[in-house]
């Protein structure tokens, strides 16, 4: 099937949906220890974020970054379940904390932004930087290698072992990773912390889709990619030019590129169901049967209205299958 054929009218509306992140902070695990409880609360941006890179390659580097200090710092702090009580550090915007560790060496945070969510957590968006052996003051902050310019940690982390150094207001060159977290993940956000108008934006990235439609019609597949692509950098949940890139990629062959827009779609809207079928007509022209039959088992639970088309192409794979 063409581009053209799947293409979905573009719904405006969506654009001035509610923030994506906040979803990642309620993915609820069923878990005995406690300890394992609040590695889950601080690891749920992370996890969520983890599951996006598989298809947005373009960030790995970023993204492995945020998820490496998370973990780092969940094992260097000595992290409590009970949440921060008088006694005990509480961050706020600008703080520089540190906390000397069992080897001797110093970690220091800090912190870029603090959020408070409705079940009453506190996340910490922290710049991080490489242990120190030196005690670390304000006065020398400056001069320690950064690890990491994002991350998002639970604050209730920080409760115990940590010190207050001192506090200054985040420079614009050590928020540039932070607003880049904002745009993809809550984006009316990261449109008023940079001064850009929403309805803008989208209005812009309308545009660029619907050139991306025409280029399609003419045949003209890599100038549609290429609009496709400016729709989607202007603003990344634009599922629909996602979805259009992606089939894009199928009419050229590009079934892998195609996968990775799909898995990328269905993190934006879960329930697409063009893009979760089409990952498994991109499994079978990759000629990967095995992988494609669990799509399609999977689509016809998850999609019921469509049981008989999965059933059908399930059916398809496992003769494929068994004809080597």
């Amino acid at each position: 099937m063409s581009a053209l054929a799947k293409i979905k009218v573009f719904r405006e509306h969506l654009f001035l949906a509610g923030p994506w992140n906040k979803r990642a902070y309620y993915h609820h695990v069923e878990m005995d220890s406690e300890y394992t409880k609040t590695n889950i609360r601080a690891l749920r941006v992370g996890v969520y974020i983890f599951s996006y890179l598989e298809s947005n390659m373009t960030i790995f580097k970023y993204i492995q970054a945020i998820l490496i200090t998370i973990l780092i710092f969940l094992a260097l702090s000595n992290v409590s379940v009970a949440q921060p009580a008088i006694g005990k550090l509480e961050v706020n915007k600008g703080d520089v904390i540190s906390q000397k560790n069992e080897n001797g060496d110093w970690s220091v945070v800090k912190v870029l932004e603090v959020d408070e969510w409705p079940d009453g957590t506190f996340t910490a968006h922290c710049l991080t930087f490489k242990p120190t052996k030196q005690k670390p003051k304000m006065s020398n902050i400056e001069s320690l290698d950064v690890f990491s310019f994002h991350a998002p940690i639970d604050a209730a982390s920080f409760s115990t072992g940590w010190n207050l150094i001192g506090n200054s207001i985040p420079k614009n060159s050590e928020l540039v990773s932070f607003t880049e977290y904002l745009r993809l993940t809550d984006f009316q956000r990261y449109a008023k912390i940079t001064n850009q108008d929403v309805n803008s934006l989208v209005s812009e990235a309308n545009a660029y889709y619907k050139s991306a439609i025409s280029a399609g019609e003419k045949g003209d597949h890599r100038e549609a990619i290429s609009l496709y692509s400016k729709a989607i950098n202007l603003f990344p949940l634009f599922y629909e030019a996602i979805d259009n890139r992606a089939f894009t990629y199928m009419d050229t062959g590009e079934y892998s590129k195609a996968m990775s827009d799909f898995n990328q779609s269905l993190q934006v809207n879960p329930n697409g169901l063009s893009a979760f079928f089409s990952i498994g007509e991109c499994l079978l022209k990759l000629g990967k049967y095995t992988e494609a039959m669990e799509v399609f088992k999977e689509g016809a639970v998850k999609f019921p209205e469509k049981n008989p088309l999965f059933k059908k192409f399930y059916n398809k794979a496992e003769a494929l299958s068994k004809n080597g």
